[in-house]
C-alpha cells in the first residue's frame, strides 16, 4: 500500500472508531508509520496505540479507539509457529520472511519474525494477521533448504533474547555521530560521511543530521554495520566522557 492510500486508510479507521466507539486495527506498519497513525488518530479525535504479538516488535498493529484501550487478545494477531529438523538445516530469518513472502501474501499482513523455543527445541514465531494466518500456517512447507511445518499456536510464544552484545560507551557527548562512531568503532569523521550519505536510520527513518541528540530507547542502524540500541546515559566517566549503555544486534562488539 502506497503512502496516499495508508494514510487515507488510516483516518478512515480512527474516525469509525470516534464515531462509533469500538476500536478499529490495521493491518502490520513499518516502524516509520506509527506517526501516520498517531496523526490520523488526532485528527479525528480518537487515540492510538500500538502492538505487534509480542513486546517490542518492530512491526506493529494500530489500534483506533475511543474509551478503553484494547488488551493484547482483542488485536488481529496470530503467533505462527515454525518447526524444523536442525539435523538438516537451520533457516535463518531471511529464508524463513523469504518463504512467507513466497506465498504471495501481502507485506502488511505480516509482522515480526522471532526465534523462539517449544518443547525444548529451537523454532520461530511468526505473526501474521488472524485473517492470513491460517491461509499461511497450510502453505508453508520449506524456508531456504529446510523443510518446515507451520502452525497457529495455541500457547504464548516462548521467545528468545535477541542475538547481540552489551556495549559501554564513553563519548564526549549523546550525538548521533558519535554513539555510532564508538558502537562501530569508526572514526567521528567516517560516522558523519556515513550519516552525510543517508545511509543511517535513526528509530528506522534516514538522519542526515550527525548531531542529531540521542535519548534511551533509540535505536540505530547503519547500512552494513548492523543495528544498535541507546539503553541509557550513566553519568561521567572519570576523564569526563559521557557513559552510554547500549546494545548491539547480531555482532560480536567488533
Amino acid at each position: 500500500m502506497n503512502g496516499d492510500a495508508l494514510s487515507k486508510r488510516l483516518n478512515e479507521l480512527a474516525l469509525r472508531a470516534a464515531h462509533t466507539g469500538a476500536p478499529c486495527f490495521s493491518r502490520f506498519l513499518e516502524p516509520s508509520q506509527r506517526d501516520d497513525a498517531r496523526a490520523a488518530a488526532n485528527r479525528a479525535g480518537a487515540r492510538a496505540t500500538f502492538y505487534g504479538g509480542y513486546e517490542d516488535a518492530e512491526r506493529v498493529i494500530a489500534a483506533f479507539y475511543d474509551g478503553d484501550a484494547p488488551e493484547a487478545g482483542d488485536y488481529p494477531i496470530r503467533a505462527l509457529r515454525i518447526e524444523w529438523n536442525a539435523k538438516f538445516a537451520n533457516p535463518g530469518h531471511r529464508d524463513l520472511l523469504g518463504a512467507a513472502m513466497g506465498l504471495g501474501v501481502e507485506r502488511e499482513t505480516m509482522g515480526d519474525i522471532a526465534m523462539g523455543e517449544y518443547k525444548g527445541g529451537r523454532c520461530a514465531y511468526l505473526f501474521a494477521h488472524a485473517d492470513m494466518a491460517d491461509y499461511v500456517a497450510a502453505s508453508l512447507t520449506g524456508a531456504g533448504r529446510a523443510s518446515v511445518k507451520a502452525s497457529v499456536a495455541a500457547e504464548k510464544p516462548s521467545l528468545l533474547p535477541p542475538e547481540g552484545v552489551e556495549l559501554r560507551l564513553t563519548v564526549q557527548q549523546e550525538r548521533l555521530d558519535a554513539v555510532l562512531a564508538a558502537a562501530c568503532r569508526l572514526s567521528r569523521s567516517e560516522a558523519q560521511r556515513l550519516v552525510a550519505a543517508g545511509l543511517v536510520k535513526l528509530n528506522h527513518a534516514i538522519n542526515t543530521r550527525a548531531d542529531a541528540k540521542l535519548e534511551p530507547g533509540d535505536l540505530i542502524s547503519a547500512r552494513g554495520y548492523g543495528r544498535i540500541r541507546v539503553d541509557g546515559f550513566q553519568g561521567q566517566s572519570r576523564r569526563g566522557r559521557l557513559i552510554v549503555a547500549a546494545f548491539k544486534y547480531g555482532g560480536n562488539g567488533k
